[in-house]
């Protein structure tokens, strides 16, 4: 109570003071208080005006250092395009940018009006801000887009969710509407990279203008068909459906079945279903994992050719991990594109293959659809993850309530590195 005694008798003696010796410290003291007030008020408005102005310089620099098709003055010009899309400020900012593909700097410098300090004569405060984004290498692609033009090559829809915290996402169309999200929460990734635009928001900022990812699985020759797998083949055993023996080719309850060329599709119908190591070929029809089946298998990859495509039903629960060694290392699934008839160009994309993870879904490796469009949905918010996946496909889409989390952690997958590697990410350094 020390304080407050002293603090009441100085306020008392002021009170009785009639020769005015306190009121002259108080216009002394208070001038000087009035300017720091106005500064302070001034400078939180300045402050304020910075975070957005960092945003949209952070976006810029980064943008800006990506395209490998663009001279250093069509750079800079790009950067404050870039710049003007994502600053919303009421500022007048004059941007100066220098350096190159592998390093590029920005400084902006404003003038924030003041409201109490002009005042005294002070109209402005001044505001400079500087970002720089430097050329990174190696960042492990885990979504790639191939279609080289159509709008909304990746789509992002309804309520579904996705994360891939440790890889990039990268769209090869050049397209105003490349890549699309109308979702709640914003797709997150490492990096986003886009050959076109993107609409929506995403999580950092995309970077356009890209340069498009060749397909690294392109020049992979498929494995060759072998002789056509039956009911009849007592080789091997399709389960039962119901008590009774499998007869029409798809897979019963705790069917064990072996790497061959399965010509009329094949349909997994039961549960505790087991793949041997090994290639599988499916021609023709689709490969189906129906609603509520169990299945899964270690080393496995899954050829589909002759159109054939992949449906993997609501409530199921697969299991599946990519050979390591061997022609089809690392992938999962193998879609061999569609070949027409001599003379005749092919329309893609040729085909649609559908994941719904409502269920359990495990893919460790890569889920690989050159031609065809990749839809991953559900209607259950359940998380679909493994310690490594990615995801090759012509077009994409995430819809539903699917809740996709993607990870590249390859060694803890047992499987190879992840492809394909990109020379084109980014990130913000100090330009002090």
């Amino acid at each position: 109570m020390g304080l407050v005694n002293t603090l009441g008798q100085f306020a008392n003696k002021y009170r009785r003071d009639v020769g005015g010796q306190f009121a002259v410290i108080t216009a002394m003291v208070g001038l000087p208080l009035l300017l720091l007030s106005a500064a302070a008020v001034d400078i939180n408005r300045a402050h304020e005006q910075n975070a957005g102005l960092q945003s949209a310089l952070d976006a810029a620099a980064l943008a800006a250092v990506i395209p490998d098709n663009m001279t250093d003055s069509d750079r800079f010009e790009y950067a404050q395009s870039v710049f003007k899309k994502n600053y919303l400020g009421g500022l007048e900012v004059g941007l100066d940018v220098s350096g190159d593909r592998k390093l590029v700097a920005i400084e902006a410098t404003a003038k924030v009006p003041t409201m109490i300090s002009g005042m005294l004569g002070i109209d402005f405060v001044d505001v400079v801000e500087n970002s720089a984004a430097a050329l990174t290498k190696a960042d492990v692609v885990c979504v790639l887009a191939l279609d080289p033009y159509s709008d909304r090559a990746l789509e992002f829809k309804d309520q579904a969710t996705f994360s891939a915290p440790a890889c990039s996402v990268q769209v090869n169309s050049v397209s105003p509407f490349a890549m699309v999200s109308g979702v709640v929460t914003p797709p997150n990734a490492q990096s986003f990279c886009v050959a076109g635009i993107s609409q929506g928001v995403f999580l950092p900022f995309v970077k356009n203008a890209c340069s498009s990812i060749a397909d690294p699985y392109a020049d992979l020759t498929p494995p060759a068909d072998g002789v056509c797998k039956s009911s009849n083949d007592s080789a091997i055993n399709f389960g039962t459906i119901k008590g009774k023996p499998v007869s029409d080719g798809s897979a019963g309850d705790y069917a064990v079945l072996t790497p061959g060329t399965y010509c009329n599709g094949l349909v997994v119908r039961g549960v505790n279903v087991t793949f041997m190591p090994g290639v599988y070929i499916v021609k023709n029809k689709p490969l189906i994992f129906s609603q509520n089946s169990q299945a899964s298998g270690d080393r496995v990859t899954f050829v589909l050719k002759e159109k054939s495509e992949l449906e993997i039903g609501k409530n199921s629960l697969v299991s599946l991990r990519a050979p390591n060694t061997g022609t089809t290392a690392g992938l999962v699934f193998f879609q061999v594109p569609y070949v027409p008839n001599v003379g005749k160009l092919p329309t893609l994309p040729d085909g649609k293959s559908i994941i719904e993870t409502g269920g359990g879904l495990s893919i460790v490796g890569t889920a690989y659809f050159p031609s065809q469009r990749l839809e991953v949905s559900s209607d259950n918010s359940v998380v679909s993850q493994s310690p490594s996946t990615s995801f090759i496909a012509y077009q994409m889409e995430f819809s539903g309530k699917s809740n996709t989390q993607v990870h590249v952690d390859h060694e803890t997958g047992g499987i190879p590195p992840t492809l394909p590697r990109s020379d084109e990410g980014a990130r913000l350094v100090s330009n002090q």
